[in-house]
């Protein structure tokens, strides 16, 4: 008799309500789908792709009067399937469809000004962990294969471009596109500032001594070149150049006469330069003592007065005294003594170059 009963209810309409024709679902998200039958002691069965399913934390089974709802878990790419909910010889069918939730973005791109050389990082947020994002620079993708140049690293929601070592060819504009939105912002890179923190000082230097120039930069990276009258010096024996943090040295042993000139640091791309001269003392003292000392040319040594001369009162007087020297020296006339004026005027000129 019971079974009679089974089967006559069986054969009756099972379903007062049916599965929609289709879902649609997000993924990650969860999604009830349920029918109604005609009787409340109907035996049924839900099934996916054919394949009868069992309840679990994944998919769970719910009885709530006439109503049997079947509620799908963290949907997945993999619940995108036809779903069946079969009483008897009867069945409701329905298909899923699990489709990528729209990738916002949450935290945008901000514009950045670096100099020459700094490391940049171009950082975005968006709402869904692990979604795929599209870098772009004035509109061109930036691909993986440019990974010499850039490198793309993720971290939860986060999304990073890392520039290792910026150039002027950086500057551009870069943006993020994602399925559900995009952002951009500008890298502008210049070349840096360099501070100057000690200048190159004048030397005076005697032969055979050392002649140091020194200078001190703000950046300790930076390299650069040491000129001499406008020309690049070479290293030699008695002349070494060195770069220690931000000191740059140039080291001139036995300074020579040739050594005399003009010397100048250039930063390496910078539009500047540090200049200061060496004077070279001894050859100053040999040029002092090869110049010819003033000197009278009238002869003081005998008796006769033969530099006197006499002439009528009211005519004209004319002296003609030779003088000589190196450089040409400054005259000045007397009315007497002049023999002992310019023998002092020799001897203050050489007492001042002794000075010097």
């Amino acid at each position: 008799m019971i079974e009679l009963n089974i089967h006559l209810l069986l054969n009756s309409a099972a379903f007062t309500r049916r599965l929609d024709n289709c879902y649609t679902v997000d993924k990650h998200q969860k999604i009830k789908i349920h029918v109604e039958v005609s009787n409340p002691d109907l035996p049924i069965k839900w099934l996916k792709n054919g394949q009868v399913i069992k309840p679990s934390a994944k998919y769970v089974f719910e009885n709530i009067g006439l109503k049997r709802i079947l509620t799908i878990n963290k949907c997945s790419l993999a619940d995108d399937a036809v779903y069946s909910c079969v009483v008897g010889d009867d069945r409701s069918e329905t298909e899923l469809f699990v489709q990528e939730p729209p990738v916002t973005i949450e935290k945008t791109l901000e514009d950045q000004q670096v100099f020459v050389g700094d490391k940049v990082e171009l950082e975005v947020e968006v709402s869904e962990e692990g979604a795929q994002v599209t870098w772009m620079k004035d509109g061109v993708e930036l691909t993986r294969e440019e990974m010499t140049k850039y490198r793309f690293r993720k971290d939860g929601k986060k999304h990073i471009l890392i520039i290792n070592e910026a150039t002027k060819a950086d500057t551009g504009r870069y943006s993020v596109e994602t399925n559900g939105g995009s952002c951009e912002a500008d890298l502008v890179v210049e070349d840096k500032k360099l501070e100057i923190l000690q200048g190159i000082a004048d030397l005076t230097v005697k032969a055979a001594e050392q002649a140091v120039f020194k200078c001190e930069v703000s950046d300790e990276k930076v390299t650069g070149r040491w000129l001499k009258n406008g020309l690049e010096i070479r290293p030699s024996k008695r002349i070494t150049m060195s770069h220690k943090g931000r000191i740059h040295k140039l080291v001139i042993d036995d300074v020579r006469p040739e050594d005399e000139a003009d010397y100048t640091f250039v930063p390496d791309g910078y539009a500047l330069s540090l200049s200061a001269k060496l004077n070279f003392l001894g050859n100053n003292i040999m040029s002092i003592f090869s110049q010819e000392p003033p000197k009278i040319h009238l002869d003081c040594s005998g008796e006769t007065p033969v530099n006197t001369i006499i002439v009528v009162a009211g005519n004209k007087l004319r002296f003609d005294v030779p003088i000589t020297g190196e450089p040409a020296p400054t005259v000045t006339w007397f009315q007497e003594n002049v023999v002992r004026l310019y023998y002092y005027v020799y001897v203050t000129q050489i007492m001042a170059q002794e000075n010097y």
